[in-house]
């Protein structure tokens, strides 16, 4: 027996309703669907559903869009931070543990200090 696949994404179901759609209004009062089916309903319901589905786009796109200037403004704060670092171990040239006072995490086990990413 055939399987009629129904693709669950929001552009396959809105073009799926309009052929049904279609074809029950080119069979006008003679349609399989009139009595049993509140087509209009229907429609309501795909018609939320594509709001939905511009408004899920938008907001990723600003998601993205706020995931970069995030991810940039980190690079400027970490630039910002290594400066202030550099100028307080040039201050506390023999005591870099004075740096954990501004909050600086002291590795005495490396040579060299690993920034985490960001």
């Amino acid at each position: 027996m055939a399987r009629i696949k129904i693709k669950g994404n929001a552009n396959s179901l809105a073009s799926l309703f309009a052929d049904i759609k279609r074809k029950n209004d080119a069979d006008g009062e003679a349609s399989l669907l009139n009595s049993v089916i509140d087509l209009t309903a229907t429609e309501g319901k795909v018609n939320n559903m594509i709001d939905y589905q511009k408004k899920a786009d938008d907001a990723n796109r600003l998601k993205e869009e706020m995931n970069e200037q995030k991810t940039k403004m980190a690079k400027e704060i970490i630039n910002d931070i290594k400066q202030i670092r550099d100028l307080l171990k040039a201050h506390y040239p023999n005591d870099i543990k004075k740096l954990g006072a501004w909050g600086f995490i002291i590795d005495e086990v490396s040579k060299k200090t690993e920034e985490e990413p960001v």
